[in-house]
């Protein structure tokens, strides 16, 4: 890595989240840690996540374990060497001072580091109070961003679970950097295939233990097909596909308490009655406000079901650091819609398609 130190800043996981909470430090401060590895731990508002290393180089602190952080604001620098100067380190007590005589002039304490950093104090004379992001938009119309120290966004995973990391074709990347002009985050796309009521009815009588909670018919059957599709079994990130090892189903509840998506463990692996089992606990628990946080963490797929609202076709949203989520729509004449929202990052419809007609022939057929 270059000398400069390298800012590692909060990233942001999900949409509505401005904040995260410094869960903990992976890497001891002045630590060595190479590309890739574990850093920190934040805590959104639906997880917990690992923040991975950009680079190889040593750790070094920019906030305390417990606290607040801004989304996009800094985590930790990687320096080279584990006592090298940090940015704004050791400035003069005469520079700071500047900032106390400039005529009219008042900046936030990290408006007047980043000022100081660039020496840009005298731009701002007279203009009263100034804060980082004026700074920061002085310094990007000016070409100087980036000038000291470089910044990176930190590949992050869910704590908990492995995923293997694969690059994507080039012919992939290119349809990615067309397809995305425009847009900030995933390329979600939709397709749909009919399922037939009557003959779902017929399957679902076969199994007694399903007259509670005939979506868990659909979780056992996902849950071993995402073995044949495993790439709707993980995320994009950073020009890779990253591919969970587990699969773990989350189920959408959302009633009188608000939306949930308690999470099936291993979904691939257990028998039909078992998923049924778990979910009745788990929508139990969620009637009676007892679910714990680990009930709603590392969800690798989701599946949603509107049939009781009646809702024949919808578009369902994708989780962060998932590929897909699957929807089950209200019948309509004699047949009812089977839906996935994919990422077209990773998939083409026409997989999509496949998966659909795949998981209908397992929900319609004998077991």
């Amino acid at each position: 890595m270059a000398n400069e130190p390298l800012l590692v800043t909060v990233p942001k996981e999900n949409v509505n989240d401005e904040t995260v909470r410094l869960a903990a430090w992976r890497a001891a401060e002045g630590s060595r840690v190479d590309a890739g590895g574990v850093v920190a731990e934040i805590e959104t508002s639906k997880a917990i996540v690992e923040v991975l290393s950009p680079v190889s180089g040593h750790v070094r602190h920019a906030a305390k374990e417990g606290e607040v952080l801004a989304v996009g604001g800094p985590l930790c620098y990687i320096t080279a060497g584990p006592d090298d100067p940090m940015p704004f380190a050791g400035r003069p007590r005469a520079e700071e001072r500047l900032f106390d005589a400039a005529a009219g002039t008042r900046f936030s304490k990290k408006a007047r580091e980043l000022a100081l950093k660039h020496d840009v104090v005298a731009v701002f004379t007279g203009r009263g109070l100034v804060r980082e992001s004026d700074v920061v938009a002085y310094l990007r119309k000016a070409g100087k961003a980036d000038a000291v120290c470089g910044r990176a966004r930190a590949q992050t995973h869910l704590k908990g679970l492995s995923v293997t990391r694969e690059d994507l074709p080039q012919r992939k990347l290119v349809e990615i950097r067309s397809l995305s002009q425009g847009q900030n985050a995933g390329l979600s796309s939709l397709v749909s295939v009919p399922c037939a009521l009557a003959g779902f009815k017929k399957a679902l009588g076969r199994s007694p233990e399903l007259s509670a909670t005939p979506l868990a018919k659909v979780l056992f059957e996902a849950g071993r097909l995402l073995r044949k599709y495993p790439i709707l079994n993980g995320y994009f990130d950073q020009g890779q596909a990253c591919l969970y090892d587990e699969v773990h189903l989350g189920f959408v509840i959302d009633a009188d308490k608000g939306l949930k998506v308690p999470v099936v463990r291993d979904a691939d692996k257990k028998d039909l009655e078992d998923i049924a089992r778990e979910m009745q606990d788990l929508m139990l628990a969620y009637e009676e406000d007892s679910l714990s946080v680990e009930a709603l963490c590392n969800g690798t797929f989701t599946v949603t079901d509107l049939s009781a609202e009646g809702v024949v076709f919808f578009h369902p949203l994708i989780n962060q650091h998932q590929a897909a989520i699957l929807a089950v729509a209200a019948p309509a004449g004699d047949s009812f819609d089977l839906i996935l929202g994919f990422d077209h990052r990773l998939t083409e419809g026409r997989a999509a398609a496949r998966f659909l007609k795949d998981l209908r022939a397992s929900l319609l057929a004998s077991r």
